[in-house]
């Protein structure tokens, strides 16, 4: 073969889906810069791109490394479910050893190797790492020099992309920044192993595009990479196209929620401390979401964070009972070692839910810190808002943490607190944060007795209905 190759025409895909939603494809002749300290996910990120590209374009990839060796590289690619000896043996990938790069004479080598392949039809070229190449050209004229070659030789004239891994090894570094220069776009990863969310990118640059402001937070596994705060577009429209809003009429609860809960909408209600619980207020949610899932087929997730699981009301159990399949409950035991996509939006698969309700995140303040958890709110917010999922979030306040973490407070579209009414002996819940609330409104828990009583009838109701129809439908199978 020789010539142009025959996919340069074809923008390339991300290794992360949501990244391609979030910034768009990458055209065929860009240089992308993949920065960050030595595991921080840089050559995962790299490989699934590359496996991404040859699956769903039909690119031909050369893969340089003076990182690891050939084997080692195929070791990390199968753990992220990447079979790169397959994509080598079809001929899809080419891999060029090169670790121990000693003078500048190699690299010469490498970059003629890299045109001798280009010319072979290869539209897609990584270096992992540029670093020690960076390091043996020595002089900034000679790297300039270099880099020339790589981006206008070789991505902009022949209509390649590259792709380079940059290990960002001290800070300020001058290399990096001439590297941050040349390049069409900039990815930085980050990896704190004390955070809630370990693994994070940011989009630093990327030619003629808007990039997004916060940080991306994904997770590796087995089956690859998968971002935690971001999703598709797609995917989401679908979701919430099917979503249904939650209609209230009972008085009091009208004044504390609005009319109707629409999807997407998120609810904070902060418990100040001596107060414990919601009073009446628990006992009227669970009805109301229970009936909602009866007749409206709403699906409900419940998660509790906490080492034991929370007291149970009856009709909890009832529900649970009754809803099955339409009821998520998950108990995170946060004392363990867990995962982060489980945390906060802790239904991994937003199909799972329409309605979300979360509580006990203080257990995880007081592992984390305010400002981890305050990180992690914020973040769902945003995706469970995009997802059309209506959240409830409960965070119980205390003498050591007497404060919510502030994305509870800014984010919400309905704020409520409760405090303890020891006068009255019952609790006061007060809308903070509403829009449709023109004012503060201040009711008694015990001001939704009539409605609870109401709900639980009508609940009895259409479970009795139910287990009647059930009835039947055996008793017609025995005849």
């Amino acid at each position: 073969m020789g010539g142009e190759p025959a996919n340069s025409s074809k923008p390339k895909f991300f290794g992360i889906k949501e990244l391609d939603d979030i910034i768009g494809m990458i055209p065929p002749n860009y240089v992308i810069l993949l920065e960050g300290k030595p595991g921080t996910g840089k050559t995962s990120l790299a490989i699934r791109t590359v496996c991404r590209n040859i699956r769903e374009v039909g690119s031909r990839v050369l893969y340089v490394t003076s990182n690891e060796c050939a084997s080692k590289l195929k070791e990390v690619a199968r753990s992220i479910g990447c079979n790169l000896d397959a994509r080598v043996a079809e001929g899809s990938v080419k891999v060029i050893e090169c670790p121990t790069l000693s003078d500048e004479y190699l690299v010469e080598i490498i970059t003629e190797e890299i045109m001798k392949h280009i010319l072979d039809g290869y539209d897609m070229v990584v270096i992992d790492s540029v670093t020690p190449l960076m390091k043996i050209l020595g002089s900034y004229a000679k790297k300039r020099a270099w880099l020339h070659t790589v981006v206008y030789k070789i991505a902009s004239a022949q209509n390649v992309t590259v792709l380079m891994v940059c290990d960002t090894l001290v800070k300020h570094d001058p290399d990096v920044a001439l590297l941050e220069y040349l390049a069409d776009a900039v990815i930085r990863l980050e990896f704190d192993p004390d955070s809630v969310f370990p693994r994070s990118l940011r989009v630093l640059k990327f030619r003629t595009k808007h990039v997004p402001s916060f940080p991306i937070y994904f997770y590796i596994t087995s089956e690859g990479i998968h971002a935690i705060n971001a999703v598709s577009e797609e995917f989401a429209r679908k979701l919430r196209s099917r979503r249904k809003e939650l209609v209230i009429t009972e008085e009091p609860a009208i004044k504390l929620l609005g009319p109707k809960l629409r999807p997407g909408t998120q609810i904070s209600i902060i418990v100040k401390h001596p107060a414990t619980g919601l009073g009446l207020f628990h006992k009227y949610l669970v009805l109301k979401i229970g009936l909602e899932s009866l007749r409206k087929g709403v699906k409900v997730g419940i998660v509790y964070f906490g080492k034991e699981k929370a007291h149970k009301l009856p009709e909890e159990g009832v529900i649970g009972k009754v809803l099955k399949g339409k009821l998520t409950e998950i108990i995170a035991d946060v004392m363990q070692e867990q995962t982060p996509r489980d945390w906060g939006s802790p239904v991994s698969d937003p199909r799972l839910a329409d309605v979300l309700v979360v509580s006990g995140y203080e257990r995880l303040v007081e592992l984390y810190g305010l400002e981890e958890v305050n990180k992690m709110l914020a973040a769902y917010h945003v995706i469970d808002s995009k997802l059309g999922l209506i959240t409830f979030r409960i965070f119980r306040t205390s003498p050591s943490i007497p404060n919510p973490p502030s994305s509870m407070m800014t984010l919400s579209d309905i704020v409520l607190e409760v405090t303890l009414n020891e006068e009255r002996e019952c609790f006061n819940l007060r809308i903070v944060k509403g829009e449709h609330a023109l004012r503060p409104v201040t009711i008694l828990d015990t001001e939704l007795r009539y409605a609870v009583e109401k709900l639980r009838q009508e609940f009895e109701g259409v479970v009795r209905e139910l287990m009647r129809s059930k009835e039947g439908v055996r008793g017609g199978g025995r005849e």
